[in-house]
């Protein structure tokens, strides 16, 4: 799976994220957007949600891989605090299937 199709479930997911916002607190979709942290967008109900519409979306592809499990959350740096790392991380899990 490329990068850009990675990218593009991921910023299909935050599109879904935002039609159950707000409008005034709708997330912006590029690959520096914030996800979760001090400055992240979503708080932790909300990367639940998140993360298992990108999964659902992955699987979809026939890619089928779990992105909340322990690897996930013992990282030293997050790989949910943006939209770059969070791509960056399913790329390497994707590349560690193969």
């Amino acid at each position: 799976m490329q990068r850009q199709e990675i990218q593009k479930i991921i910023f299909d997911a935050i599109e879904m994220t935002n039609n159950l916002l707000e409008d005034d607190k709708q997330i912006p979709i590029s690959e520096s957007t914030e996800l979760y942290g001090d400055s992240g967008n979503l708080d932790s109900m909300g990367l639940v949600s998140f993360l298992t519409d990108v999964e659902e979306s992955l699987q979809d592809h026939e890619v089928m891989i779990s992105l909340s499990d322990e690897r996930a959350m013992s990282q030293t740096r997050s790989p949910f605090r943006n939209v770059e790392a969070l791509t960056d991380y399913i790329e390497q899990v994707i590349s560690e299937l193969k």
